[in-house]
């Protein structure tokens, strides 16, 4: 019984130590100001819940963006939400286990979004 509990102790303890957050810089580079922003697996759309919880990127602002262990997906799309009331706009094929820093363009006329990466 008492070795069952270790081992179960220590899978606990091995498990959390491999889960690990991810950050990577969102810089806003849209003419809008950002104040929310989900993941899906790419071409799943099933979001997650908001995982931006800080004030307003406006253009031209940059923030350190945090995804937790659990959200972590290598490849996924990602949706800002606009705090102007400019509707959401969707980026595809992200590989969040490589990005450090991602520069998001949007134009809202056309539709068209576009991004540098990691620069």
């Amino acid at each position: 019984m008492l070795r069952s509990m270790l081992v179960a102790l220590l899978s606990l303890i091995t498990g959390s130590a491999l889960a690990v957050d991810t950050t990577f810089l969102l810089v806003n580079s849209t003419s809008y100001p950002i104040s929310e922003m989900s993941i899906t697996q790419h071409d799943m759309g099933m979001w997650s819940p908001n995982l931006y919880h800080g004030p307003a990127i406006r253009p031209g602002e940059s923030r350190q963006i945090v995804i937790p262990a659990s959200q972590l997906v290598c490849q996924v799309d990602m949706k800002l939400g606009f705090s102007d009331g400019t509707p959401a706009a969707t980026w595809q094929y992200l590989n969040l286990c490589d990005l450090r820093k991602i520069q998001v363009f949007y134009d809202r006329y056309s539709g068209v979004t576009t991004a540098r990466y990691n620069e």
